[in-house]
């Protein structure tokens, strides 16, 4: 199987790329597969790396694994070059600001960052959203938290603001603008209308650095988990979100709807900005939905995640 490293020298606080080139050597060295390394030079180029490695295993019927060793953007990247794609594995070295997918694996997300354990890992299928034929293997937000999180970029660039400065500042501006805006929406055929606050379609459960919104959402079983939190005031927004961050939408039904599903359509009353596994996209309408796209991820050597088919089958042996 060749092995094919995706560096994005950008992630995070930027990455050492000749100590990582260094580190997959060591790893490299003792094993007969070939490989080689791409460092991306701008966006989008980790999709191109991915396609480009795809085309040639059916050409030449070798695998290839690919390693997206950046941020949760470098993931997406890769993941969008490679779905669905035959003789194809892909995994993440997390190497950027949030790693928020990788937390879905509980106990086991630090050992992503074990170059050997996933040169030395298994493969596993896994689900991803299809958001107006952009896929996404975590989570696809629209609303307040959506724009909050897209716009802090802009205010990255201001002399002597930080990263927290630059979210805060963004927060401060959204909620200035208004903290809800009016959808219609449909879960499965199930129709409503209003005005929400935030909307999110979660494969994973983590997303934003920091937020947990979708503790049992399951990577494998073939669902979404959709939230959808109701319009609030200014004076409430602060509160409504630490709820939602934390997990705890079942507790405020009333306030924070959780559907499990296989599509959610939204239509808005203006062109929005859509968070996908942390990149923008624009839309007025959209769907998310269960991709007919899986992607085989490989999972680190010695992890103690299950398959979903797994568990169930745990249950029904209980």
């Amino acid at each position: 199987m060749r092995q094919l490293f995706v560096i994005n020298p950008n992630a995070g606080k930027g990455i050492d790329v000749s100590g990582v080139t260094e580190e997959i050597r060591q790893v490299m060295e003792d094993r007969e597969d070939s490989w080689d390394i791409k460092v991306t030079q701008q966006r989008g180029e980790a999709v191109r790396f991915a396609q480009e490695a795809a085309d040639q295993a059916a050409e030449t019927g070798e695998p290839v694994r690919i390693y997206a060793m950046g941020g949760d953007g470098t993931l997406n990247e890769v993941v969008n070059g490679a779905a669905g794609r035959e003789q194809v594995e892909i995994t993440c070295c997390p190497m950027g600001s949030g790693n928020d997918f990788v937390k879905a694996f509980g106990g086991d997300a630090w050992m992503f960052r074990d170059i050997r354990a996933l040169v030395e890992g298994e493969s596993h299928p896994l689900d991803l959203i299809d958001c107006n034929g952009r896929l996404s293997i975590n989570i696809c937000s629209i609303g307040f938290d959506a724009r909050i999180g897209l716009e802090q970029a802009v205010y990255k660039n201001l002399p002597l603001v930080t990263g927290k400065g630059a979210y805060l500042i963004s927060a401060v501006s959204n909620i200035i603008k208004g903290i809800h805006r009016p959808y219609r929406l449909e879960v499965d055929g199930q129709q409503m209308e209003g005005d929400y606050t935030l909307i999110a379609a979660c494969n994973g459960q983590w997303y934003g650095g920091s937020f947990h919104p979708a503790p049992d959402a399951v990577l494998d079983d073939g669902l979404l988990d959709f939230l959808v939190v109701e319009g609030v005031s200014r004076f409430t927004v602060a509160s409504l979100i630490g709820k939602y961050a934390t997990g705890k939408g079942k507790e405020y039904p009333q306030l924070i709807h959780v559907y499990r599903g296989k599509e959610l359509k939204v239509m808005c009353d203006r062109l929005s900005m859509v968070n996908i596994d942390g990149e923008r996209v624009d839309a007025i309408s959209l769907s998310f939905r269960v991709s007919a796209k899986k992607v085989r991820f490989v999972l680190p050597a010695g992890h103690a995640w299950k398959p979903s088919v797994v568990r169930k089958q745990e249950v029904l042996a209980d």
